[in-house]
């Protein structure tokens, strides 16, 4: 029993202390947007976009935004509008996200 109590406790500790361990980063707050495949048919493809993240496991999920964060950037700075995302893999030492920046001709309202 007291065995199981220390690690409960080392496991509070490590989940306490580990939200210091990766810095906050401020959300994406441009213009490009997060689309699905069909939406980009008519749109000039500009590259492909990828980068990984050391998070893993059960902080995978925070991995793939700050990933999608910096992605999101990296696609502003290329003159994308707009980014179509590939599905995330979350392995046993890294996490990684792919997708495809897009430049698309702006609707014209009726």
């Amino acid at each position: 029993m007291r065995r199981i109590i220390c690690t409960l406790g080392a496991l509070t500790t490590l989940s306490m202390g580990g939200c210091a361990l990766f810095p906050h980063q401020d959300p994406y707050t441009g213009l490009v947007q997060a689309v699905e495949a069909d939406d980009v048919v008519r749109c000039q493809y500009l590259g492909q976009l990828g980068s990984s993240s050391g998070l893993t496991g059960l902080f995978a999920p925070k991995g793939v935004d700050n990933i999608k964060n910096n992605l999101l950037h990296q696609a502003d700075t290329l003159g994308a509008t707009h980014v179509v995302w590939d599905r995330s893999v979350a392995g046993y030492d890294s996490t990684t996200l792919t997708g495809k920046a897009y430049i698309c001709p702006k609707k014209t309202e009726k």
